[in-house]
């Protein structure tokens, strides 16, 4: 489990970057803010959640 800090730095961070791709013209999918979502409470690391990513838009792993 994650403490209330670290889930605040996580929010933040990510709201910062998805805040950027649509100051780039981009967009945010919901699949994407579940994952982040998920990512920020603790559920999933961040292993997890390039792989959805991958998965989800076919992009092989550099391992």
């Amino acid at each position: 489990m994650i403490d209330e800090r670290e889930k605040a730095r996580r929010r933040a961070a990510f709201e910062e970057g998805i805040h950027s791709a649509y100051l780039d013209g981009g967009t945010v999918t919901e699949a994407f803010r579940a994952d982040a979502e998920e990512y920020i409470n603790g559920i999933i690391d961040l292993d997890e959640m390039h792989k959805r990513l991958r998965n989800r838009y076919g992009i092989e792993s550099n391992k």
